[in-house]
Order: C-alpha cells, then structure tokens, then sequence
C-alpha cells in the first residue's frame, strides 16, 4: 500500500469518525427537542381540558383562535408570528420582548408580556 494510500484511508477515518459523532450529537438534540414537544403537548392538552370543563370553550373557539393568531401575521402557516421588537419609551430605539429594559439607556420596561 502506498503513503498516499495510507494517508487517504486516514483521512477517510477520521471523517468518518467525525460523521459518527456529528450524527450522535444530532441524534441527542433531536431526541432532547421529542422530549420537549411532547410535554408541551401534553401541557397544551391538559390546559385545553382545563378551558372545556371550567368555562366551558369549545374546540371551535380554540381553533378559531389558534387561526386568528397564526395570521396575525398575515400568513396562515401553522407558525406564531415572529415577537415584534419593543420600543423604548425614552430613547425610542428598538430592543427584544426577552429583555425587561432598553439594551441602550438602561429604562425598565414595566410592560412586558409572559411572551
């Protein structure tokens, strides 16, 4: 077998082994995010039951809200509509909903919402 031979049988393992690991890291993220939407689910349908029984909301209304939601966007896509920036009241520049104060003058934003 040749040096060049051997180098590229080295190389062809190494990337393999890379792919191997790429894979397996994968394979976790995917099973980890499974996880999570499988408790939102089940959290999503325990809360619905919890709407039914004590006020008495109909799937109907839930769809119908889901829909109105969803094109809030303008699209009807299945997806929540992106979070709109917040404006600062004192500086006027724009900074995420995931922060309670402005990232430039520091003001509280006293407002915010649970999303």
């Amino acid at each position: 077998m040749s040096a060049f031979t051997r180098m590229m049988n080295s190389s062809v393992a190494r990337d393999a082994a890379v792919s191997r690991s790429m894979a397996e890291s994968t394979e976790a993220v995917v099973t980890e995010l499974r996880w999570q939407v499988n408790k939102l689910t089940l959290a999503n349908m325990a809360l619905f039951e919890l709407l039914q029984a004590r006020l008495g909301i109909t799937e109907d209304e839930m769809l119908a809200k889901m829909t109105e939601i969803d094109l809030r966007d303008g699209k009807l896509d299945g997806h929540a509509p992106a979070p709109q920036p917040i404006v600062c009241e004192v500086c006027g520049r724009p900074y995420s909903k995931r922060h309670n104060h402005c990232l430039y003058c520091g003001h509280v934003n006293m407002h915010g919402t649970a999303f």
